[in-house]
């Protein structure tokens, strides 16, 4: 084949191959922009109690001591966010009032815990779950001087990077976020940071690529904005490292399964604790 006739020849194709990828990488975002859609309409936590060491009901998000307007002396616990830390799934526990329980033996007292997550749930989704928790008395600050712990756990970004909003930026919710746990609220924020979407299983290319790509840069800002209010980040990766392993994740592939779940809490646990004897 003459040069002349190899230079038409790839000048037409790659604007077919590009075409083709873009059509694609439509059709992957709109399956998983419709998957996280359809996650929303899956139960979340909407929980509050009071939870101690010997209370082995927690594990099934149950407990017979209901959170009361006389318990406001008591470490708290919140947990805000989406389906990382929402307990979903067939056989999932509430990672919320495990956190609560393991707290609650670090400290040797009852703790109280608010809950308000939901799975495929945007930041700004997220804001009206904060502003449910500060509103809620029973979760307020101590009117006697008190100074037990009080501690905010949220998971924000995955939907953000699936469902953008056209009128907030993820980045703003989530500074924003934080301030409010922390000077309205009074907590010490653990900060889940955005897992990376592309090790997901399942994602493949193009939309892997993307995804790897932007779920870096989501995760990298929440670190440094966590950092820079003094909040305590986790990265998710490290914790799921074995994110393509299917026994971390639940079979829809964008919760944990129980045993991730359970992976999760022990490594806020460990973040608390530390926090916690860093303090004394």
């Amino acid at each position: 084949m003459k040069a002349s006739t190899k230079l038409l020849v790839t000048s037409l194709t790659l604007p077919l191959i590009a075409g083709a990828g873009a059509a694609m990488l439509r059709m992957q975002s709109n399956r998983m922009r419709a998957l996280f859609e359809r996650d929303l309409t899956l139960p979340g936590e909407d929980i509050a109690m009071t939870i101690g060491p010997d209370d082995t009901s927690a594990e099934a998000g149950t407990t017979s001591a209901p959170l009361d307007t006389h318990s406001e002396d008591l470490p708290a616990l919140a947990v805000i966010g989406d389906s990382w830390i929402a307990g979903t799934g067939p056989g999932a526990p509430s990672p919320a009032a495990l956190m609560g329980r393991g707290l609650s033996t670090l400290l040797g007292q009852r703790v109280r815990v608010r809950a308000c997550t939901q799975p495929g749930a945007r930041g700004e989704e997220m804001s009206a779950q904060i502003a449910t928790v500060l509103a809620d008395s029973r979760m307020r600050r101590s009117r006697s001087g008190s100074t037990a712990p009080r501690i905010a756990v949220i998971s924000m970004g995955s939907a953000d990077l699936v469902r953008p909003s056209v009128t907030h930026s993820g980045v703003a919710v989530f500074s924003s976020a934080l301030n409010r746990l922390e000077r309205e609220g009074g907590y010490r924020v653990v900060v889940l940071t955005c897992p990376n979407l592309g090790l997901l299983p399942g994602v493949r290319r193009p939309l892997r690529t993307i995804l790897r790509r932007s779920s870096r840069v989501v995760s990298g800002s929440q670190w440094l904005m966590a950092v820079s209010s003094h909040a305590l980040p986790i990265s998710l990766n490290q914790v799921l490292s074995g994110t393509a392993q299917v026994g971390l994740l639940a079979d829809s592939r964008r919760s944990p399964s129980l045993l991730g779940y359970k992976q999760i809490v022990a490594a806020v646990l460990a973040r608390i604790s530390a926090d916690l004897d860093s303090q004394v």
